[in-house]
């Protein structure tokens, strides 16, 4: 048996294929790693980001990203890593984990983003993902999914569901009461996510963010705004009222766990979005409405049924949604099953 000592300081390598300083999807990993720092641990990152503590290279070459990176992967993992575990992104299995069964060393598939792409980029994304997985149910200490509806993939592996979190404290900024509600939505603006139909639904929504919609959005008219710096969200987000996220009826959206929504919660938004991954329970939520995944007309009901409430009432709600994040979305709190699994997994 570990000493309790060493189970609650362990030195973990996190490997990713996620630019951290350039990626929309820094935020999540970020949060993550900090709860786990929080723990007691210590994290080290081997990603394509320049001056972190093992650079890899990823090629921006379409074709050619996956296979220049999980090369770069297996060389940085063939010297000795010295690490009590090592939390391996599903991207970076086939190049990790020869080397690092050979040392000896834990491992745990980590799945925060599950292919979405579609044609043949997206073909190619769900065999390697679907690899990635048969290599880690047998070889793997254990797996980290952000949402029960990816539980299957583990097979007999211990799991831990980490959904998105966030730093609540970050968003305590007072919001101001409009005389015209504003909708937001801060992500992705890629097409994959049909944004482009919720422009079309004349809800004035104002798009944040980046990807390859950005062009056809703003032919069409959309109020689209560049990607923020992290540290800008909370406020920016006190400028709106109602946070929204639609997404099409496609079977790669339903186990989604998107940090957007929990950022909305806690900047105290009234929240309308696809019903997908692990969402809480509107009954016991009234600030937040799920909608079928796809179902247009059901999405503008919901929108304009918060659109229509007074400024008094979407300020109470927007409460309630503070207060949920605060309980059960902090990464404090998310990130206490992963920490478990580890310490558990390591002694």
């Amino acid at each position: 048996m570990i000493p309790e000592k060493e189970l609650t300081s362990m030195r973990l390598l996190w490997i990713t294929h996620r630019h951290l300083e350039l990626d929309l999807t820094r935020t999540s990993r970020l949060g993550l790693a900090k709860a786990l720092e929080g723990h007691g641990h210590e994290i080290q990152w081997m990603s394509p980001t320049p001056g972190l503590d093992y650079f890899v290279n990823r090629s921006k070459q379409i074709g050619f990203g996956h296979y220049s990176f999980t090369r770069s992967v297996r060389l940085a993992c063939s010297s000795s890593l010295k690490m009590d575990a090592v939390l391996v992104e599903w991207t970076a299995v086939e190049g990790a984990y020869k080397d690092l069964m050979r040392q000896k060393i834990p491992w745990f598939i980590l799945d925060r983003s599950p292919p979405v792409s579609r044609g043949i980029v997206g073909l190619i994304q769900r065999r390697q993902h679907n690899r990635a997985w048969q290599i880690a149910r047998k070889h793997a200490s254990g797996a980290v999914v952000k949402s029960s509806y990816h539980h299957h993939l583990a097979g007999s592996l211990p799991v831990a569901v980490v959904p998105a979190g966030v730093d609540v404290k970050n968003f305590e900024i007072e919001r101001e009461d409009r005389e015209i509600p504003c909708c937001i939505y801060i992500g992705s603006l890629a097409k994959e996510r049909e944004l482009i139909r919720v422009h079309a639904m004349n809800l004035n929504v104002i798009f944040i963010g980046s990807g390859n919609d950005v062009e056809r959005l703003q032919r069409a008219g959309a109020d689209v705004r560049p990607e923020l710096q992290i540290e800008a969200i909370p406020e920016v987000l006190a400028t709106a009222d109602i946070g929204i996220m639609h997404l099409p009826n496609r079977m790669e959206w339903r186990g989604a766990s998107p940090l957007k929504i929990v950022e909305y919660a806690a900047a105290g938004l009234c929240v309308v979005t696809s019903d997908v991954g692990d969402m809480p329970n509107p009954r016991n939520n009234p600030w937040l409405r799920l909608v079928p995944l796809g179902d247009d007309a059901a999405f503008v009901q919901a929108v304009e049924e918060f659109k229509c409430l007074s400024n008094e009432i979407r300020r109470d709600l927007g409460k309630n949604a503070k207060e949920w994040a605060r309980q059960e979305r902090d990464w404090n709190i998310v990130s206490q099953p992963l920490n478990a699994l580890i310490e558990n997994r390591i002694s």
